[in-house]
């Protein structure tokens, strides 16, 4: 099953999200996401968090959807979107994609970015998506579908990552390392509409942009 995460950072074209959400998927909201969920005409399955961010409006209307809210103290240590994150693993998800993830406090947007790992962890598959980017974090192996001509930036978050390889780069790595620090992998170009990438070991942050 797949499970959508929707926390309350930007989000501008909404039905670029909706129309990527199917009828099975689990959908989440964190706190004040469910006013994003309300805008793309969403009604979520659960919203958790300390509902600090909720307005009570688009909160009144979610209970009388039925909708089932889990709320927590606002003295915690979790943010609200790992709270949804947690919720989406135990209930099943083996692909969990987070959206409304990023946005003006980058302290947010990266705190979000490290759930990647929480959820690769778990040996689930993770992905931050907004309308320009899509964000992964490996430690084996990806493929990936694009046009010719987009870009695609691989960042290592370890102190080092090595044995990247890639198939279907213009920038094409057999075998490489790279170092935490020296950001020499941004902007590679599709010059297939699959690409490949794999590792031996680290962690690779994997950045396709759609601009």
């Amino acid at each position: 099953m797949r499970g959508w995460i929707i926390s309350n950072g930007s989000m501008g074209n909404y039905s670029f999200y909706k129309n990527k959400i199917t009828q099975s998927d689990l959908i989440i909201c964190a706190d004040g996401g469910a006013i994003h969920a309300e805008k793309m005409g969403i009604i979520p399955h659960v919203i958790i968090g300390d509902l600090d961010s909720i307005e009570n409006n688009c909160n009144n209307r979610m209970l009388s959807k039925e909708v089932k809210f889990i709320k927590y103290l606002t003295d915690k240590d979790e943010t609200d979107t790992q709270l949804a994150v947690e919720y989406a693993i135990q209930n099943g998800c083996s692909e969990i994609i987070l959206i409304g993830c990023l946005g003006s406090r980058f302290d947010h947007s990266f705190a979000n970015v490290s759930l990647l790992k929480f959820i690769l962890d778990r040996k689930r598959k993770g992905m931050i998506l907004n309308e320009n980017n899509e964000i992964y974090l490996i430690d084996n192996c990806i493929q990936l579908k694009g046009k010719i001509g987009e870009k695609v930036s691989l960042l290592p978050i370890t102190k080092e990552v090595n044995g990247i390889t890639t198939d279907g780069l213009q920038y094409a790595l057999q075998n490489a390392q790279m170092i935490f620090g020296i950001p020499n992998g941004v902007s590679n170009v599709f010059v297939q509409p699959n690409v490949k990438i794999s590792i031996r070991k680290g962690l690779l942050l994997v950045i396709k942009a759609h601009d």
